[in-house]
Parts: structure tokens; sequence; C-alpha cells
């Protein structure tokens, strides 16, 4: 016995050998390439070694932002459906890319699955470092955080910027004032100048009144952000526009702050290679 558990224990730590010198020699070869700026094998292993070691995180992370969106029950279902969904997505797409880094990208190759960061995310711009400190949406970061009055958030692979409804509408209102309109031309001016971007425009309100009529309003105050940006130049292909009504509250609806917080017409703006909105 005592020979057969030495043997076991023999064969377990060569095996261990042998999968410790098989992932030194795949760093020794993959890493030059992965720090080369044009490489598109460094670019394939980088992304796979991000999906293979970070994709489980797909799962907490979809059951809080589904909790904080919808609620605990939401969160412990839905949420925990699409994590476990994009877990699996992400492993089997950082094995293939990490198995098939040493082969270029076919020319014009679209795969059936894409990444929460598009493809793009690991592509470094001339005189940067390769890998995460590219700037991933910095540009446009930077430009709406001058807005007046607005919030920017920048999280979940996208970024958002929210304006409590009083800063573009009236009252009971959905048509846009000239106030308005000068902060919607700015944040068309900014969309104009990254072209590669998707945008979704959400409006949303607090509980007073019926459900009926709160998810019309938010659904005609989208509508109006959105045919303005149209108006001034951003392609319609880009944007999608709906209401949620007074579905994810950011803050209480048993005050008067929190009601005004939640009154609000949110932009999100993601890389145009990314699948979906979450």
């Amino acid at each position: 016995m005592s020979i057969l558990k030495t043997f076991s224990h023999s064969t377990r730590a060569a095996n261990a050998g042998r999968i410790l010198l098989l992932a030194l020699v795949l760093a020794v070869t993959l890493a030059p390439g992965a720090w080369a700026q044009e490489m598109t094998a460094g670019r394939k292993a980088g992304r796979g070694l991000a999906g293979i070691t970070l994709g489980v995180l797909e799962i907490p992370g979809n059951i809080v932002q589904e909790t904080r969106t919808n609620g605990g029950f939401s969160g412990a279902t839905v949420g925990l459906g699409v994590g476990l969904g994009k877990f699996v997505a992400r492993e089997l797409i950082g094995v293939y890319e990490l198995l098939s880094a040493p082969f270029p990208i076919p020319e014009g190759y679209q795969p059936v699955l894409t990444p929460e960061f598009p493809w793009q995310y690991f592509e470094s711009e001339k005189g940067r470092p390769y890998g995460f400190d590219d700037g991933y949406l910095q540009d446009e970061e930077r430009d709406f955080q001058q807005l007046k009055g607005a919030v920017v958030v920048r999280g979940r692979g996208a970024l958002t910027v929210r304006f409590p409804s009083d800063l573009l509408f009236s009252l009971e209102s959905s048509t846009l004032g000239a106030a308005a309109k000068q902060r919607l031309n700015k944040v068309a001016d900014t969309l104009n100048r990254h072209p590669d971007t998707q945008i979704q425009i959400r409006g949303y309100t607090d509980t007073s009144g019926s459900d009926d009529y709160n998810l019309t309003l938010s659904n005609a105050r989208a509508a109006s952000v959105s045919d303005y940006l149209i108006q001034r130049g951003v392609s319609a292909d880009r944007i999608e526009s709906m209401g949620f009504g007074p579905a994810g509250p950011i803050a209480s609806n048993l005050t008067a702050d929190g009601r005004r917080s939640n009154r609000r017409v949110e932009i999100q703006v993601r890389a145009g290679n990314v699948s979906a909105f979450r």
C-alpha cells in the first residue's frame, strides 16, 4: 500500500511538472508577442488569458448588477442565469483564442460569440503600451465630464451620461427646451467625433402617477433625445431609445430628492463591436 501511495504521489508530481513546463514554454513563446503592439498572436493570447482567468467574475458581477436594477429575486434568477451563460461563453472564447494564438485572424472574420469587451479593447494605439491601459472610451468620458449638471458613470463596459429630467424637460413634458438642446449639442459633437460607438437612450420616471402614464412619458422623452441627436448628425443606425417608467430607480422614491434623481434620461455609450447592452 505504501508503495502504491508513493507511486501515486510521484506520478502526480511528474504530471504537475509537465504542466508547469508546458506553461513555461507557452509563456516564453507567447510573451514577446504579447508585448508587441501590432502582433495579432499577442492580442489573441492576451484576450484568451483574460477570458479564461476573469470569466468567472461574470457570475457575481451579473448577480449584483441585476439585483441593483431589479431586486434580489431577479438577481438570484436572471442575474445568475446570465452570469453562467457569459461565464461559459468567456471560457470557450478564451480557450479558442489561446489555442489559436499562433495563427492570424482571417481577414473579415467575425466570431459567433462576442465577449463583453470588443476585440479592439486589447489593441493599443501607436506609442502606447499594449494591453489594459489603452484608451477605451477615455476620450468620450473626458468630453462628457464637461457637461454641466450631468453625471458620468463608467462601468459594465460602457459610459453612462445621466441627466436629471428637469435639465432637459419641463414638468410632465417631453419637449426639449433651448437649454436642453445646448447640452445635447455638446453630446452630439462628442458622439460625432467617435462614430464607432453605439448609443442607447433610456428614459426613467419616479413612481408618481400610473405605471402606464410613466412608461409613455419615459418613452417619449427618450425618443425626443434620440431624435434630436439624429438631427445633429448622429447616425440613426447607432441609436436605440426606450423608456422604463419607474423601473430601475437609483434613489428612494420616498423623498423629493430621491424622486428627482429617479426622473432622468440616460445616454449609454458602448464601443461599436460590443455585442449587446445589458
